[in-house]
């Protein structure tokens, strides 16, 4: 686990997701054993990380559910659509152990393609 500061530092993380990359021989991002996890965010900024995570191709665990439920094409592209288009899922969970075996076997299970 790494914390990168506030959520104004999402670019710094990004920086070390790509040079990991880089170094297993450019793995497509969301073939990394890496997640994005905001479990218990008390500022909206968090949406917005959550967004980049996603659009950088990460799987990413929420709680709770972000503020876009009134969009519904915007729920429909993060809950279905978006591991076509960046290769990011969405994982919305409030139980806390449901979140964390869900984060452990997308990590697991990247771990075992690339043979790590």
């Amino acid at each position: 686990m790494l914390s990168y500061g506030t959520c104004t530092d999402t670019g710094r993380i990004a920086d070390l997701i790509a040079a990991i990359s880089g170094a297993l021989g450019d793995v497509p991002i969301p073939d990394l054993p890496l997640v994005a996890c905001a479990p218990e965010y008390m500022e909206q900024k968090a949406t917005i990380d959550a967004v980049f995570a996603l659009a950088f191709g990460l799987y990413t665990y929420v709680n709770p559910v972000p503020f876009v439920t009134g969009a519904p094409n915007l729920v429909q592209l993060l809950t279905s659509d978006l591991p076509g288009v960046t290769g990011g899922v969405l994982h919305i969970e409030t139980d806390a152990v449901e979140a964390a075996e869900g984060m452990l076997a997308h990590i697991e299970s990247n771990r075992k393609k690339l043979g790590l």
